[in-house]
């Protein structure tokens, strides 16, 4: 049992991450969540379905988010706690380098502001590739609420004033600018694949 359980970490633990990281932002809060998914995950094993379990533990890492967010609610009036501080230096390479990571944080902030479902459904389709029926799964609703609220969401980031102007900054310089959307998604994406967990 302690193989197929650590088997389990090594297959699962990423996506879990990954959505608390981008639900919460902070990585220490993240990794509380996922610790206590997969502690979870050991106290339930003998009882859940191992057929389901990626929509299993989704589902525990769904809740524990919206718990963590409930204890640290008060905490979390000063979003700047939550905001990575960076050395700006002034060459040009460096200051796209900059303009890149500043968006980055922004849609992350941006896609964190979002009340859930918007934001778990965002994560989970965006960043993280599951499916419609997979997300009806984690959440309990059906597949065309999960796109209509995938539209939503979507249509918030979109209407993002702070997240808008930056995006307009940034790839408003071409003839051709990229969809917003399309744009969090693959800077969501890019940032999933180097979040690498330990």
């Amino acid at each position: 049992m302690r193989a197929q359980y650590q088997q389990a970490i090594e297959q699962h633990r990423q996506r879990v991450f990954s959505f608390a990281r981008y639900s919460l932002r902070a990585n220490e809060d993240a990794e509380d969540v996922t610790q206590e998914v997969f502690i979870k995950l050991w106290q339930h094993w003998q009882k859940i379905d191992h057929s389901k379990l990626g929509g299993w533990l989704m589902r525990v890492a769904h809740n524990a988010v919206i718990d963590h967010v409930r204890k640290q609610r008060p905490m979390q009036a000063n979003i700047d706690h939550y905001a990575e501080v960076e050395e700006q230096v002034g060459s040009s390479s460096e200051e796209t380098m900059l303009d890149q990571e500043n968006f980055k944080q922004q849609l992350q902030l941006a896609i964190k502001s979002l009340a859930d479902p918007f934001r778990s459904i965002i994560v989970m389709r965006d960043v993280q590739g599951l499916s419609y029926a997979e997300i009806r799964d984690v959440l309990d609703i059906s597949e065309s609420q999960v796109k209509v609220y995938l539209h939503r969401g979507r249509r918030k980031l979109r209407d993002n004033a702070d997240l808008r102007r930056l995006f307009e900054t940034q790839f408003g310089r071409g003839s051709r600018k990229p969809n917003l959307v399309d744009v969090s998604a693959q800077q969501a994406a890019n940032d999933k694949g180097s979040n690498h967990v330990k």
